[in-house]
């Protein structure tokens, strides 16, 4: 199918997605606008509604001829849009949702789907039994967070709690595997879809999806891992004609190896208590912490019995039910690893990510009593969000500094724009003595720490908050500890599909390109790759060409060259572009100083390239 895209005449350009009108409106249908619809030779017509070229809000619409699936509903935790984009769906359109694992960046959306009706009155959400446990888990905080940002920004918001619970009514929970779509969702019976869910090894129940169809199949990676010792391994995907794949870490070639980064963080925290300086691990609720708590379950026989007596482990906040969810499916291993069944066998302990004693604070006057100075235990805070942005970290972090003296924080993952992790880390990196941060938080008690490093403050959007001081050498990071596969990884996951077609989904551009570049070097049977595009429609069927739509220069005019303001806002996404690689590639080597070279170097190449553009 090579049909070019009806596209209509406009004087202006979409400067985020130029192979869209400038402002496509609620009702733009893309695929009308790109003239494709499904048939028996074209199965499938995937429409990226997040997810494309952004790591967040995960969200593809999959047309057949008999119905409408979406694989995902996510939520954009950083900047830009918080939701998928649902441009051109009508009401009760949704006949399924096939979800392949619990985070919210691929989950968040699915009250907002059910708030304004696009799912059809008996459609399902189809998806792995622990996935329901921990998605129920975490759409209940996300609806927390969406009522209080709601309120402080004076706007009405996009779901309630009759929404989320219409929505978790939904959920059809199965086992690894699949069959007719029809039969797990509301799709008709004279849909022939047959889908399959296999272990993706990203988190607890993660899943890729297969879609087969006719003679055509398509599959979707989801998150993909193969990192965690907890977890089993990638099951084996089938092969099919075009591949959707993530590509958060794309760009790097392989990660630190996961055992050198556990022992890293390890003797990190060792170190800390010895000194008895209290440890913040700012972590995500739902993954990470259960990674960490199940290493120091392990590892804490390792240490000495007075220095062993001295560590109180603390879990705090979500990650306390999260692990509680875990422990459900700890004996079964179709979705944890053999060694973790064993150890649950051999030890008669049902707990294995909580190590003996573990604290597990109830309320604030619990988290107060942890940091006294009197006590003869040193606390090691487990503790959401991993970005310090919400949840209990950044208040134990604010608290710790109210009250002086020294302590750790290790950051174990990503930071994301525009959270106070990325303020943290950037400063960090930028060889400062002292950091210091603006923060909406409140203390553990009526008041902080009568101390002058943390002072009332006004925020940036007017509301009262806190400015913290605290040394950098409190910060360390921990790089190695992600759940997401690198580059090796999914080529190797590439070549078992062995696709014509690859789309690549969820990644920053830097990571996408080096990946693109990668799979059409060294899996054979690649023809094209391409960075999907949202609502830029993508037909499944044998030497299908992935197709953009673009604007042309007849359709927009003559253009005006390029004025030094729009040259020199180039150099500013450059430089943030660089930023962004430094960042994926979590190696501890990476200097401020070697940051700075690599600026200076490529704004000195492009100052060149400007003045003698100028000239």
């Amino acid at each position: 199918m090579t049909r070019q895209p009806r596209l209509t005449p406009v004087t202006e350009i979409n400067d985020e997605y130029p192979w869209l009108p400038a402002d496509p409106g609620p009702d733009f249908d893309p695929l009308a606008h790109a003239d494709l619809a499904p048939s028996k030779q074209c199965p499938f017509v995937v429409v990226p509604r997040g997810g494309a070229r952004e790591v967040g809000r995960s969200c593809y619409q999959v047309e057949t001829e008999h119905a409408t699936y979406l694989v995902d509903c996510g939520l954009n935790q950083g900047a830009g849009t918080d939701y998928p984009a649902f441009h051109g769906l009508s009401r009760g359109q949704v006949d399924g949702v096939f979800l392949t694992h619990a985070h919210i960046d691929h989950s968040g959306g699915l009250p907002v789907l059910e708030a304004e009706g696009y799912l059809a009155d008996d459609a399902t959400i189809v998806t792995t039994r622990p996935t329901a446990a921990l998605a129920d888990l975490l759409l209940e905080d996300s609806l927390k967070i969406h009522r209080q940002e709601a309120a402080a920004q004076g706007r009405q918001q996009r779901f309630t709690d009759r929404h989320l619970d219409a929505v978790l009514d939904r959920f059809h929970p199965i086992d690894y595997g699949g069959g007719l779509a029809a039969g797990a969702t509301d799709a008709p019976d004279t849909d022939p879809t047959i889908f399959r869910f296999g272990d993706a090894a990203h988190l607890l129940g993660s899943a890729w999806l297969s879609l087969r169809a006719h003679d055509q199949q398509v599959v979707f990676s989801g998150d993909l891992g193969g990192r965690a010792p907890h977890l089993r391994d990638i099951e084996a995907p089938p092969e099919a004609t075009t591949l959707f794949i993530e590509s958060t870490y794309g760009g790097t070639h392989t990660h630190t190896a996961m055992s050198d980064a556990r022992r890293r963080l390890f003797e990190t925290i060792r170190n800390a208590v010895e000194q008895r300086h209290p440890v913040l691990v700012p972590t995500f609720a739902v993954g990470r912490a259960q990674l960490i708590l199940g290493d120091l379950d392990t590892r804490l026989d390792q240490l000495s019995d007075d220095l062993r007596d001295r560590v109180e482990i603390v879990v705090d906040g979500l990650a306390q039910e999260a692990t509680d969810r875990y422990h459900g499916f700890v004996t079964d291993d179709e979705w944890v690893a053999d060694a973790v069944v064993n150890r649950v066998t051999e030890s008669g302990r049902d707990e294995p990510f909580l190590p003996a004693g573990t604290t597990r604070p109830s309320g604030d006057p619990d988290r107060r009593a942890l940091l006294a100075e009197d006590t003869d235990t040193v606390p090691v805070v487990i503790s959401p969000s991993g970005m310090l942005t919400g949840g209990n970290s950044p208040r134990y972090l604010a608290e710790l500094a109210a009250r002086g003296g020294a302590a750790r924080v290790i950051l174990t993952g990503y930071q994301a724009v525009g959270t106070h992790g990325r303020e943290i880390q950037s400063q960090f990196r930028g060889d400062v003595e002292e950091i210091t941060v603006e923060m909406d938080v409140t203390p553990f008690g009526t008041d902080w720490p009568d101390s002058p490093t943390v002072a009332p403050t006004t925020l940036d959007d007017g509301t009262r908050g806190v400015r913290v001081r605290f040394p950098a050498s409190w910060i360390t990071e921990t790089g190695g500890l992600s759940g997401h596969a690198s580059q090796y990884g999914l080529r190797e996951f590439a070549r078992r599909v062995s696709p014509e077609s690859v789309g690549l989904i969820h990644g920053p551009d830097h990571a996408q390109q080096s990946l693109a570049e990668d799979l059409a070097k060294n899996v054979t049977s690649v023809e094209r790759v391409t960075r999907t595009g949202l609502l830029s429609p993508v037909p499944v069927e044998s030497d299908a060409e992935f197709h953009l739509p673009t604007l042309t220069a007849e359709m927009i005019g003559d253009g005006e060259d390029i004025s030094v303001t729009e040259r020199v806002a180039e150099l500013t996404e450059q430089v943030a572009l660089l930023t962004e690689r430094l960042d994926a590639l979590e190696e501890d080597a990476v200097t401020s100083a070697d940051v700075r070279a690599l600026v200076e170097r490529e704004l000195s190449d492009d100052e060149r390239e400007l003045s003698d553009d100028d000239e």
